[in-house]
């Protein structure tokens, strides 16, 4: 099945970024850049005040990117003695929103106003900083302190970037990894933005998230490292959202109608299996209900937080972009298993997008495969939503769920790659 070419990817990717202890001495053998701090830069990072240290961290991935010839841009922070008004390479453009300026790198051509969704923008990432100041196992070394960071691509459009397994992205983390030292945790996520053109239709959402709930612990989980079935940033709509806690089964009509009665159907034909469960069915009719995107978006959102705040989002999101985000993988540098993620949503979307009887079909043969007593691998569920993908990018990396990345949380930091 083809993807369109319609179908874009947005993509956000946190990492932390190293920070010098301080009057602490240079680690061996360590030549790449690391946050220079202060005593009160240190109480800031415990206290939660990171003026001090985020105009740096923020600007270095910024021009490191930047020095891979790639448009990057970041917000304007107040000016403090590490981030003057003017820093030489840098243009400030308003955003067409209204919502403030933003600094740019490699974007002297333009006058704005922009938005920040042209550019390769860089933002900091809070709970992974606090994360890491509570919980001392989950930082990559105790020889730094670590500072929560995202990189957000723009809109990937240009059909070469799928077709060439995302370079850009690629240049990105190879100039950030070569030249910074960074690390990775259980915290950090790798979120997937997929929409149409820059848009997306109520039933395209809702079609996705009935396909999606058949295929989180047959297909999409097993694609992530094991962690991150239990993680509270990446919780099953299945079980965890709305949809599935609440009860009640509304009267749906037209293709919502026609879906649960698609599935009944097969359902009848599997009565005696042990898996069929008819409760399905008023999942299905709680979601087909939903009427506009902001109530889907709503419905899908945990029905529970728990008593530790860490997100009501589930694994998969309406967001107010006006995506679906699916924020199921860990964070990763291997973009060979990224560029993996970025092919399945879009054709995750397109199957959506097929007409009404070709996507019951699609669906009906998923939940005829997920229902049996021995649960197909994930290979052939890739199959049965006609994806037709390289098995082999997506097992190497798998692989390593079993030896160098066990454990999320003991990954170390990143290796230098030079460039």
């Amino acid at each position: 099945m083809s993807i369109p070419q319609s179908i874009c990817v947005g993509i956000e990717l946190e990492f932390m970024v190293a920070l010098q202890i301080p009057n602490s001495d240079a680690v061996t053998g360590e030549t790449r850049w690391t946050c220079p701090t202060t005593p009160e830069a240190f109480m800031g990072l415990v206290m939660g005040d990171y003026k001090d240290i985020e105009p740096s961290c923020i600007h270095k991935v910024c021009e490191l990117i930047a020095s891979s010839g790639v448009s990057v841009s970041c917000s304007l922070t107040p000016p403090s003695p590490s981030s003057p008004a003017q820093i030489p390479g840098t243009t400030i453009l308003p955003l067409t929103d209204n919502s403030g300026d933003i600094r740019a790198w490699n974007n002297e051509s333009v006058s704005g106003p922009v938005s920040k969704t042209d550019f390769w923008f860089i933002v900091s990432e809070r709970h992974i900083t606090r994360d890491c100041v509570s919980k001392s196992g989950m930082t990559p070394s105790n020889k730094y302190d670590w500072y929560g960071t995202e990189l957000n691509s723009p809109i990937l459009t240009r059909p070469e970037e799928f077709s060439q397994g995302l370079p850009t992205l690629r240049k990105c983390l190879a100039a950030v990894q070569g030249d910074m030292v960074v690390g990775l945790n259980s915290g950090c996520g790798l979120h997937l933005h997929v929409n149409e053109a820059g848009s997306m239709q109520l039933e395209t959402a809702l079609r996705l998230a009935s396909l999606v709930w058949l295929l989180e612990d047959s297909l999409l989980y097993p694609l992530c490292h094991p962690f991150r079935s239990t993680s509270p940033y990446s919780a099953r709509i299945s079980v965890e959202s709305r949809i599935a806690m609440e009860r009640g089964e509304p009267t749906v009509y037209g293709e919502g109608a026609a879906l649960v009665e698609a599935l009944e159907e097969v359902m009848r034909q599997l009565h005696w299996r042990k898996k069929v469960d008819r409760g399905l069915l008023g999942a299905m009719k709680r979601l087909w209900s939903e009427t506009s995107l902001v109530s889907l978006g709503i419905a899908l959102r945990k029905f529970d937080e728990g008593s530790l705040h860490t997100t009501t989002r589930c694994a998969l999101v309406v967001s107010k972009y006006d995506t679906i985000e699916f924020r199921y993988p860990e964070s990763t540098f291997d973009v060979d298993f990224i560029a993996g993620w970025a092919d399945l949503v879009r054709h995750l979307y397109a199957v959506a997008m097929r007409p009404q009887v070709e996507f019951h079909q699609i669906l009906c043969r998923v939940y005829e495969l997920v229902t049996r007593d021995q649960m197909p691998g994930w290979s052939a569920m890739l199959g049965a939503i006609g994806f037709q993908g390289y098995v082999s990018r997506w097992q190497r990396h798998i692989n390593e769920y079993g030896g160098t990345l066990s454990n999320l949380d003991k990954q170390g930091i990143l290796p230098n790659i030079g460039r």
